[in-house]
């Protein structure tokens, strides 16, 4: 509960009054014994008990009476949005999920994000001197807000054709927290819940709850769920665009959600070839739909983008996915190290016999210093670490897009000098009969993310007897069942260096297996090629998107008429950089509706409060005032209070003839 006025509250001292009265008339009143009234006193004494505790509860209903007409002239503010701690609020930090799901319009007219202005304002406008700010999801940066109202049209506040990470914001919040000192401040988190925006598997929210709860002041935090969803809604993604004998083969994905699964339907498409737009029917049957289709291209064209486009629904910005094709460029990879077991085992993994558009390379004769990366798209580094001459070329190689893997030596001591701060500690083996395992990796990201498909890799088979743990800093890919990183990388410029912890030898692990180490390879080595390509596919606000300290990115599809303008950061669509096309898409992991649950919100944030927002209400508040209910209450006292003093009904006194 909050109050508009709530200096008004030191009135409450006026609700001793009533008690005040009552004992000075006790004082003022001598008792003078006397002997006739002393039968009179006996007879009353069975009585007595029960009109002192009829006289208490009187007192108390007076008491309760000023009270509750002293918080009623406070004008309180009730809501559940509100707990009781709000009153004197200093700063509020609206956390704002701008992700696509956001977009989506349950009502048919507003979309979820447009709910939350109003309702922000009309709360601020019951709360007095309390600060606005914003930290969205995709600049993560926080910005002053000058009035509630500005909040609708800023640009900071819109929704965006990219995904969201709920505990990061968190963490970054806490800085500001840290360095504002703004006294009593609240959190409020505006988002729809989606799983893939909170990351309920993050190891984040650990570290946010412990720094929350040790600040100064720790801050209340409440959250806006926004769980409403459109009844259907379809979405439609391209997983890959090739080149095939002169066809562009396109294998689409298309979900629906609300449909009966058993009842197939046709459904329009466009599909749209550098700006060539050509409509076509798709069958779809079942929750998930997978398409492939062949469009032949004209002879001399073997490059170039487009976009394949469904109906419009309330869900809107799920209905076209974006791509580009090109000639797949090949992907050199040099390997580096001692001949053997492991360098014989990370060759097969790198460009296993059949696979086209792969080369490794092992140039054991060759010394590492004259080695050429310009031309390569993976660097697997095992053994000893790359002395100064070599260690500079692979920082510049890593800087300008390359991508490196480095693996541990074969020996029992560890590794003195680091790359990129990173080195290795000495070896360690497990007990007898017992085994490192892999038991958490991200999944969402990265290397080791789930297929299009959402179906995991099977990182958890990894098995290691002996393991190299990592020192310095870097971010962790995949952990052992002892929390200990499995996998770790550090990024320089536009790329990036992977530290692996074990080898793929028999005797240290099961790596040769290929259950980690396959998909791994292969995903880097198709980054590291990208950048020999002329065509690209990422994500809104992806790290990678390409940049220029001059150009600005040009949109090149002819969608853009029915989409919002934009940048790569924060709408999808087909851009070009100079001599760079790339297509920018939306994250996957949106199309997912999974929402989190109010019992899953609270093991992530224990002491957050959960309020249920509805879109489309007229009027929309998250708080209202109850000074009408508190009168009511000292209305209802002072009766209660007036019934209990009323004389009691005397015995009617018998007549002379009934004594008779």
């Amino acid at each position: 509960m909050s109050f508009t006025s709530p200096w008004l509250l030191w009135a409450l001292f006026t609700a001793s009054i009533p008690i005040i009265i009552h004992l000075v008339n006790r004082w003022r009143h001598r008792s003078v014994r006397w002997a006739a009234m002393e039968f009179l006193l006996r007879a009353a004494r069975e009585t007595r008990g029960t009109k002192k505790l009829l006289h208490y509860l009187i007192l108390a209903l007076r008491v309760l009476a000023v009270a509750a007409l002293v918080t009623a002239f406070a004008r309180p503010l009730l809501g559940s949005f509100f707990g009781w701690g709000s009153s004197g609020l200093n700063e509020v930090l609206l956390v704002l999920d701008r992700s696509a799901s956001m977009d989506a319009r349950p009502d048919k007219t507003n979309s979820l994000r447009d709910t939350i202005p109003p309702l922000v304002k009309s709360t601020f406008d019951q709360l007095a001197n309390c600060r606005l700010s914003l930290l969205d999801s995709t600049t993560e940066t926080i910005t002053q807000i000058p009035a509630p109202e500005a909040l609708a049209d800023l640009t900071v506040s819109k929704v965006t054709d990219g995904g969201a990470d709920i505990p990061s914001l968190l963490q970054k919040a806490i800085p500001y927290l840290e360095e504002s000192a703004s006294g009593k401040t609240e959190i409020w988190i505006a988002s729809d819940m989606q799983s893939s925006s909170w990351r309920p598997n993050s190891p984040v929210w650990s570290s946010v709850r412990q720094r929350l709860a040790a600040l100064p002041i720790p801050p209340s935090v409440r959250i806006m769920a926004l769980r409403d969803r459109p009844e259907t809604n379809r979405s439609i993604r391209i997983t890959q665009a090739q080149i095939n004998n002169g066809r562009l083969v396109l294998d689409m994905e298309i979900l629906r959600q609300g449909f009966d699964p058993n009842q197939p339907e046709e459904v329009p498409v466009n599909i749209s070839v550098n700006n060539s737009v050509a409509s076509s029917t798709l069958q779809l049957a079942g929750a998930t739909t997978t398409i492939r289709k062949e469009i032949p291209l004209p002879q001399d064209k073997e490059s170039g983008f487009g976009y394949v486009s469904l109906p419009h629904d309330d869900f809107s910005r799920d209905d076209i996915s974006f791509f580009t094709f090109a000639p797949k460029p090949l992907a050199n990879i040099l390997i580096n190290g001692p001949s053997g077991e492991a360098g014989k085992i990370l060759s097969l993994m790198a460009a296993p016999p059949g696979l086209p558009g792969r080369k490794a390379a092992m140039p054991n004769t060759v010394h590492s210093g004259q080695f050429n990366l310009s031309s390569q798209a993976l660097v697997i580094w095992h053994g000893p670490a790359p002395r100064a001459d070599m260690e500079e070329k692979l920082k510049t190689f890593i800087e300008e897009g390359g991508l490196v893997l480095f693996l541990p030596d074969d020996t029992a001591h560890g590794t003195r000098r680091q790359f990129l701060g990173v080195s290795w500690g000495a070896m360690e083996t497990a007990p007898a009969d017992e085994y490192f395992r892999v038991e958490s990796w991200d999944r969402q990201r990265g290397f080791l993310r789930d297929g299009t498909d959402q179906t995991p890799i099977p990182a958890n088979r990894l098995r290691a007897i002996r393991r190299k743990p990592l020192a310095g800093k870097y971010r962790v890919l995949a952990s052992w069942d002892d929390g200990t990183c499995a996998l770790g990388q550090v990024r320089a410029g536009a790329g990036s260096a992977l530290f692996l912890t074990t080898l793929p030898k028999y005797s240290w692990s099961n790596l040769a297996d290929g259950h980690l180490l396959l998909p791994l390879l292969q995903r880097m080595a198709d980054r590291g090629a990208e950048r020999f390509s002329s065509a690209i596919s990422l994500r809104v606000n992806d790290h990678a998107l390409p940049q220029s300290a001059t150009d600005v990115p040009m949109r090149m599809d002819d969608a853009q008429g029915s989409r919002p303008p934009g940048s790569p950061v924060d709408t999808a669509g087909v851009y070009r950089l100079g001599a760079q096309t790339y297509a920018v898409n939306r994250p996957w992991s949106e199309d997912n509706p999974d929402q989190l649950t109010d019992e899953k919100i609270h093991i992530l944030l224990p002491d957050a409060a959960i309020s249920a927002m509805q879109g489309g209400v007229e009027n929309p508040s998250l708080v209202q005032e109850a000074w009408k209910l508190f009168l009511l209450i000292a209305l209802g006292c002072l009766l209660l209070e007036a019934l209990l003093c009323l004389p009691k009904r005397m015995a009617k006194r018998p007549t002379p003839a009934n004594r008779l």
